[in-house]
């Protein structure tokens, strides 16, 4: 799956800026899709060069215009196609902790608990930031069974690597 897939699913839903769409994307595709800034912006561009959006710009007066990304029809059809015509593709783990543990065998129990650590404490903050997303999500009264989905996901997730760094940590305690 390309980027554009991801974007054009956030703009289906409404009327965006772009600074809206790279802050949605971060909040609720953290789990399970990764890009920058600048590549969604870029993005951005050549789907309004291939008119699968559209833009209406707003000028603010004292601060700078911005622009409102909405789904064409051209759009629409495109993401409909994609979503249903397109195979799917086997998941992929893109994990760098999880090279680290390829080298585990050299480091000492004390330097790959605090590895495990440092996991642990970064996936405790992520669940914690995802709780509170869905809390506010939830009190908005957004019925949207994408995001809430997916934010379930980004949950379950975070419980299972969470759960996973308990256990590896016990068996290397279990091992010394």
């Amino acid at each position: 799956m390309s980027i554009r897939y991801a974007l054009l699913g956030i703009i289906s839903k409404k009327p965006v800026t772009g600074y809206d769409v790279v802050t949605i994307f971060k909040q609720t595709m953290i789990y399970f899709w990764s890009s920058t800034h600048s590549q969604i912006y870029k993005e951005l561009h050549k789907m309004e060069e291939e008119e699968l959006i559209t833009h209406q710009l707003v000028i603010q007066g004292t601060s700078p215009n911005k622009k409102v990304y909405s789904l064409t029809d051209k759009g629409k059809k495109d993401l409909i196609r994609w979503a249903i015509e397109e195979p799917l593709k086997p998941a992929k783990i893109k994990d760098e902790f999880l090279i680290k543990t390829t080298i585990f065998p050299i480091l000492s129990a004390e330097e790959i608990n605090q590895l495990l650590d440092e996991v642990i404490e970064r996936e405790q903050s992520i669940l914690a930031k995802t709780k509170e997303w869905k809390e506010h999500f939830n009190s908005q009264g957004d019925s949207d069974i994408g995001t809430i989905l997916t934010v379930e996901y980004g949950i379950r997730y975070s419980e299972m690597y969470l759960e996973w760094c308990k256990w590896a940590k016990q068996m290397i305690q279990d091992k010394a």
